[in-house]
């Protein structure tokens, strides 16, 4: 197709009048060919939530319909909120009505309609729940929460996100960092330390590294850093190793650092005589016996 048919192709796209109304449930048709499915309404999804805000707020974007015919309608864009309405037994929806167009326009019109949506930025997110919070000082989490149509974690985690340094959150953007993974790394962020001459900024750094050479990506990559972070101590050898080699993966780095049984075994008894101390309880005899040889054994390798 020449420079010339395409522009004739796009001339021929004029915009179409069209006119709000509330339309009876039962006069709108779904479309079969809709690119977009549509999922079950229960399960916690999407949809869910968008369920809860309906019933809550009422359908604020009004659906785009085509005319059929006279008393029929055809949904161009706005199934969700449609599959909504009808489990909520609304008897009307507001909604934006084209007049009745052609195949190709109809799909065209549609691509446009669904294509130039933009999703949040999580940072613009994390800024809009601090500012509905800030309006409703007197809810508690769970309130805000439910208001907003996500759970109490996933608040904790934009709240997080919305206190982390402008430097960290310019580098997610800047590295085109998923939700997912700026969640993730921002729980992760507070559980990093200096691991030999890697301070912190280095090993974010490195960190961002790992993530554009898909090293460290999923959800449970961030959730085991986390976990060897917590026992840098334990693990400096295999951290510092991790850090240093560009292509150890963090799957890798879990296998460096899984325990053997006798570490395993050490590390309970260490979790268990620091509770005790803790608690002001004193060791029985049978541990006291235990302790005094362990730390007989302990001097022999030191």
């Amino acid at each position: 197709m020449s420079d010339n048919d395409k522009n004739s192709l796009l001339d021929t796209l004029k915009p179409y009048p069209f006119q709000f109304e509330e339309l009876p449930v039962d006069l709108i048709e779904t479309d079969s060919k809709q690119p977009r499915k549509v999922f079950e309404l229960r399960g916690g999804g999407d949809l869910s939530r968008l369920l809860k805000s309906i019933q809550h707020y009422g359908i604020e974007d009004p659906i785009k319909v085509s005319k059929i015919e006279d008393g029929r309608y055809i949904i161009m864009d706005g199934h969700r909120r449609y599959s909504c309405a009808r489990e909520l037994k609304f008897e009307k929806v507001p909604c934006r009505i084209y007049p009745k167009m052609n195949d190709g326009e109809f799909e065209a019109r549609r691509y446009e309609m669904q294509n130039n949506r933009k999703d949040w930025r999580p940072i613009e997110r994390a800024n809009s729940l601090h500012k509905i919070r800030s309006e409703y000082k007197n809810a508690n989490e769970k309130e805000i929460a439910d208001l907003v149509g996500i759970t109490q974690a996933n608040l904790f985690h934009y709240t997080e996100l919305r206190d982390t340094r402008l430097e960290y959150i310019s580098l997610m953007e800047r590295h085109k960092l998923k939700e997912y993974q700026q969640v993730g790394f921002t729980r992760l962020i507070p559980k990093l330390r200096r691991v030999k001459q890697y301070q912190v900024d280095d090993i974010i750094q490195i960190l961002f590294q790992k993530i554009n050479d898909n090293l460290l990506y999923r959800v449970s990559d961030f959730t085991t850093l986390s976990k060897v972070f917590s026992t840098a101590s334990l693990n400096e050898e295999e951290i510092f190793k991790f850090l240093s080699e560009p292509q150890i993966s963090t799957v890798e780095l879990s296998e460096m650092t899984q325990l053997s049984g006798i570490s395993t075994q050490i590390r309970t008894l260490i979790k268990d005589l620091g509770t005790k101390k803790n608690l002001g309880i004193n060791l029985t005899e049978k541990e006291q016996v235990v302790f005094e040889d362990l730390y007989k054994l302990m001097q022999t390798f030191m």
